[in-house]
């Protein structure tokens, strides 16, 4: 359950309630000795860098002109070991413009064998990053192994709704990580946050002087108000590792996460600042740059002009969607932001060609809404931003808009950007299990479900006593695949077999193309791709009178998921897939088969991944037949499974290496 705290709920949120004091002197610009001296973490030889102490504070200010704002106060203290650390070294600090402020930027540098340097005014460099954000930049000079960097600021805000999310853990170990509050009785938070435990867990209600006063007489700017003073501290944290196929590794990691969920004043009754997401689906289908944009005609009139003919000769629902969808990915370039809001109207933006991601897909929803499709806006959070919440109306946890429609009662979700994704495949970064459709009528979560990709290879094989094997491949991909394929082609410049060889070579580095077909054209109508090529692989190896010969010469995995013992966090495939490898070997003269690999069939048990392995001599020929297919119908495994799924894969990479042995015959 989500725990929550305001000035009414101290007892719930803050127990059990420790008075543990901190020993160490975190004072800006000191560092004990022995901190200085360090060159090494105790423990722990090969750690690159160490945080010896890492600090937010987040208070409230009030102003009679913009009212309630947030200040949100950083400390950082980092001692690095390597030159690999030097990076760290390097600071950006990003804000928005409209509403947030950066003051008080100070760093300096610690030397191992003694010594001070102050960054200066001239080493804090500002610039603008896009429409909306700016940022401060500065790098810590003359760096050696063991130097510690050291910077504060302070981050203004003038909205109250989300304080910036506090993470305690980092990829390298922590020393102290401290989160500290002060939170005006007025203001309730719910805390989606993850931490289940604190060393030091403090909490308590304080008055002190803040904000407008409700009184009747005249404002006293000694008004005191109850706050809740709260202190989380979790020490001597080790450095998380990144695994292979993990998403949202910030869900899985101590932190502090909170958003603002009612205001109450003296002067009136309580303000829910959410309650639904029904009202919230209506308040955004009101807004002029979500809802109108594509609901009211005026907005899209000449984009629809512009497409009306090619969507209104099309033929069916689908074969109009497929027309939408087409049209604009042939004529927007997406500007690189992703958004839930538009920053124009569909009628500017086709204009000028160009959007953000809510741009390009408010433009398809209007041409679909004009042809009499149903559809809706699809709201999600990009992979790795963290897991959708479903309990709260949370806006902010958006990134991204997309389409959700459906076709004969089967649901279709656009993303309109690439014209070599087809219709039904959005951006992998929006794969995150689960999406909210803004339907005014009926808001709902849906899954983010998609085609699975399959992969088909047909080899034929001819192996010379040496165990150089001429292999001739025709590969049929569809889906993702087909997309990644098409991508890879494009930025090949002489290579058409260059999804093929690349994956190949990752097994046989000295192969070397023969002959390559494929093409890069097609574009997003056809969700496959052919390619035919022909390699020279050295497959086989010679020893005395054996040959052995590797048959699969496309690894279906690879052995990422089978590097540790134990998994910190899920295991999260974008998209559901399924390769099929054929092979039929042909054996060079003066061999027989003398071993074949054991045919073997894999399940898992709740029957989402299946693999099997089928090997036999060809009837009849001087050869040998091998099949051999993976499919992957799940996508989100728990770290608790891990154990099952890491044997599944052991045994399946144990097929994709297992060699046919031949014997020179007498």
């Amino acid at each position: 359950m989500p725990r929550l705290f305001g000035s009414l709920l101290v007892a719930t949120l803050f127990t059990p309630l420790l008075l543990a004091q901190a020993s160490d002197d975190h004072t800006y610009g000191y560092i004990s000795d022995a901190d200085r001296q360090l060159l090494q973490l105790p423990g722990d030889s090969t750690a690159e860098a160490y945080v010896l102490y890492d600090h937010m504070d987040l208070d409230f200010e009030y102003s009679d002109v913009s009212g309630p704002g947030l200040v949100e106060r950083y400390h950082r203290r980092l001692k690095l070991f390597t030159p690999s650390a030097y990076e760290r070294a390097n600071v950006t600090i990003t804000y928005h413009r409209d509403r947030e402020s950066i003051a008080d930027v100070e760093g300096l540098v610690q030397l191992p064998g003694g010594g001070t340097i102050v960054l200066r005014g001239e080493d804090f460099i500002s610039q603008q990053e896009d429409d909306e954000y700016s940022s401060i930049r500065f790098t810590f000079p003359k760096l050696t192994p063991g130097a510690t960097i050291e910077y504060r600021y302070t981050r203004r805000d003038r909205s109250i709704m989300q304080p910036t999310r506090y993470t305690f853990q980092e990829d390298i170990p922590v020393r102290w990580a401290e989160y500290t509050a002060m939170v005006p009785a007025y203001y309730d938070y719910v805390s989606l946050g993850s931490a289940d435990r604190y060393d030091i867990n403090e909490a308590e209600v304080v008055e002190r002087v803040w904000g407008p006063s409700f009184n009747v007489t005249a404002y006293s700017n000694q008004a005191k108000l109850d706050h809740t003073r709260i202190r989380w501290v979790l020490k001597d944290l080790p450095g998380f590792k990144s695994q292979p196929y993990a998403n949202n590794l910030t869900d899985y990691l101590p932190r502090v996460r909170l958003q603002l969920r009612s205001v109450q004043y003296p002067t009136g009754g309580k303000s829910q600042v959410f309650s639904s997401w029904e009202q919230t689906a209506d308040e955004l289908q009101s807004r002029k740059d979500f809802g109108k944009y594509y609901r009211n005609r005026s907005n899209y009139k000449q984009l629809w002009e512009a497409a009306e003919p090619t969507i209104v000769a099309a033929a069916g629902p689908r074969a109009k969607i497929e027309a939408a969808y087409q049209f604009v990915v042939r004529h927007y370039s997406w500007d690189g932001r992703y958004r839930i809001l538009a920053s124009d109207s569909p009628n500017n933006t086709f204009e000028a060609r160009r959007g953000n991601s809510a741009d390009l897909n408010l433009a398809l929803l209007s041409l679909l809404n004009e042809a009499d499709i149903e559809a809706w806006p699809l709201l999600v959070s990009l992979r790795d931003r963290g897991a959708p919440i479903e309990a709260y109306p949370l806006l902010d946890q958006f990134d991204h808009l997309m389409v959700y429609t459906e076709v004969d009662g089967q649901p279709l979700l656009l993303d309109a950007n690439d014209p070599d994704r087809p219709a039904g495949l959005p951006r992998q970064q929006a794969l995150n299990q689960r999406g909210w459709v803004a339907d005014r009528d009926a808001p709902r979560w849906v899954n983010l479900d998609v085609p699975a990709s399959r992969q088909t290879v047909m080899v034929n094989m001819e192996v010379d006593p040496s165990g150089l094997t001429t292999a001739s491949f025709q590969s049929r991909l569809e889906q993702y695949f087909a997309f990644e394929g098409r991508s890879q082609l494009r930025a090949a410049e002489d290579a058409f077999g260059a999804p093929l060889t690349a994956a190949v070579k990752q097994q046989y580095p000295e192969t070397t193309v023969l002959e390559a077909e494929g093409s890069p054209e097609g574009g997003s109508e056809d969700s496959n791709l052919t390619l035919n090529l022909k390699l020279s692989v050295p497959a086989g190896q010679s020893i005395n009178d054996y040959l052995y010969v590797q048959p699969v010469l496309l690894p279906m995995l690879d052995d990422e998921l089978d590097d540790v013992e134990t998994r910190q966090f899920p295991i999260d495939f974008a998209y559901p897939w399924a390769r099929r490898y054929i092979a039929t070997v042909a054996l060079p003269e003066g061999f027989v088969v003398d071993e074949l690999p054991p045919s073997v069939r894999v399940k898992s048990e709740d029957g989402s991944i299946m693999a099997t392995y089928m090997v036999q001599e060809v009837p009849g020929k001087h050869a040998v037949h091998v099949n051999f297919t993976t499919n992957f119908d799940r996508t989100l495994f728990a770290a608790a499974e891990y154990p099952a799924l890491r044997d599944m894969f052991r045994r399946i990479i144990e097929m994709q290496h297992s060699p046919i042995v031949l014997k020179r015959a007498k």
